[in-house]
């Protein structure tokens, strides 16, 4: 049970710090102290794409050399951050396109890919499932990230950094793209002993499907540095998100940026830790609810400046809601297109 206090700034932040590692060092394993809460909205700084001149494209080359076509300009935009534990009702993916759920994980080593795939993919289809009411999760891929890295893409083993842009992972042409690519390397299916054909993948895509991340902290201590904050689609207009290619030697994928307003309602769930999980759409096939959440890391001016580093999890999940033959798909290992 979490209890909300005033927060009174950074002494308060280094308090609660020092608390939770006595506990570590005194051997009672870790256990998070009552959280100090924002009674009103924080003001913090945000990280907004803008838009490209004319005859150059927002987006960035990966893994191949740079053409000049490309911009990748991005400006700070004061912005209010609310308290998303404060919500009520809570948050669900139906009302805001989000949701934090408790999910205590078995995982012993989250660096460890075969233990991932095999154990903590199964708990992400569990956690998708309950999340959004989906009949059948399909998990295809997972990046670590931590606060010390300037990388934003991971090498095979290793980890990014947290993503300091506002954005969203897909867009509505580049989502079914998307599934039909990674139905093309390979979905496959332990009822049918086989690949999914191109014709039933097909199929899977004339459904409804969506796109759902999990994201996690790794670390024994809350997160700090770099939280994530996700935005209400409600406060979004549809005229002001605007693309962002990701050019791919082999391909392009597509991100959504997002044009900066003040009427943008931004939250975070301060001091989110282990045991928690926060599952958020970045697409939804069906139109009649939140299908874009924008989502971004950002500097919280409460964080102790001897706070630990994040270190994090996000999964990445398609989620059906038909009846379809694919209730038992394996988990296989595919490169990202996120940032």
């Amino acid at each position: 049970t979490y209890r909300s206090v005033v927060l009174y700034g950074p002494l308060a932040a280094k308090a609660m710090l020092r608390a939770t590692r006595a506990l570590a060092r005194a051997g009672q394993g870790f256990t998070a102290p009552s959280r100090q809460f924002a009674a009103v909205p924080q003001k913090v700084v945000l990280n907004y794409q803008e838009k490209p001149p004319p005859g150059k494209i927002n987006g960035r080359y990966i893994n191949q050399p740079d053409r000049g076509d490309a911009v990748d300009i991005a400006k700070n935009y004061d912005a209010l951050m609310h308290d998303g534990r404060a919500l009520s009702p809570p948050a669900t993916l139906d009302s805001m396109g989000f949701t934090l759920d408790k999910w205590p994980s078995a995982i012993k080593d989250f660096r460890d890919d075969a233990e991932v795939k095999k154990v903590y993919y199964e708990e992400m289809r569990s956690v998708v499932k309950k999340a959004s009411g989906a009949k059948h999760v399909f998990v295809f891929d997972h990046t670590i990230r931590e606060s010390g890295n300037t990388n934003l893409n991971a090498a095979a083993g290793g980890s990014a950094a947290p993503v300091p842009r506002v954005h969203c992972d897909y867009t509505d042409g580049g989502a079914p793209r998307r599934l039909k690519s990674l139905g093309k390397e390979g979905i496959y299916s332990l009822v049918r002993g086989r690949n999914l054909t191109e014709a039933e993948v097909e199929e899977l895509a004339s459904k409804r499907f969506a796109f759902i991340n999990v994201w996690r902290s790794i670390s024994d201590e809350p997160v700090y540095r770099k939280p994530l904050a996700v935005c209400d689609e409600k406060s979004v207009k549809d005229d002001e998100r605007f693309l962002y290619e990701l050019i791919f030697p082999d391909r392009t994928g597509e991100n959504y940026s997002l044009e900066f307003s003040e009427n943008h309602k931004w939250y975070y769930h301060p001091r989110q830790t282990k045991d928690e999980v926060l599952v958020f759409k970045v697409y939804d096939k069906a139109a009649d609810g939140p299908r874009f959440v924008f989502h971004t890391a950002f500097d919280e001016p409460n964080c102790p400046d001897d706070a630990p580093p994040r270190v994090s999890i996000e999964t990445r999940t398609i989620a059906f809601f038909d009846e379809v033959d694919v209730s038992s798909f394996t988990d296989t290992d595919f490169d990202s297109e996120h940032p």
